[in-house]
């Protein structure tokens, strides 16, 4: 998808700005939030040395991302499947017409 075509900017506003008021009162969100919490505070009391931790810094840095952009991906699969539900253009059943939609 283009980044600058309204569906992605809609996404950007939607995802990186409303998300955070949904967020901060889900509940079920909020303890994951806390358990994630108390892992970090578990991982630093462990003590491990700087080069374990950047590695195991960088791996969950990474999952979040992989996490978010699949978010993101899930996010405009939806509204492309509404666009295409009022269009009456039906839902596309093929990954190459899903990647185009996109």
């Amino acid at each position: 998808m283009e980044k600058d075509s309204a569906l992605y900017q809609l996404m950007l506003v939607r995802m990186n700005g409303i998300m955070n008021d949904i967020t901060n009162s889900d509940g079920e969100y909020q303890e994951i939030v806390r358990k994630s919490e108390e892992y970090s505070g578990r991982l630093e009391r462990i003590g491990l040395p700087v080069d374990i931790r950047m590695l195991v810094d960088d791996y969950v840095s990474e999952q979040n991302a992989l996490i978010s952009r699949y978010g993101m991906l899930a996010y405009l699969l939806g509204f492309s499947d509404c666009k295409a539900m009022f269009l009456g253009k039906g839902l596309p059943t093929e990954v190459k017409e899903m990647n185009t939609e996109l």
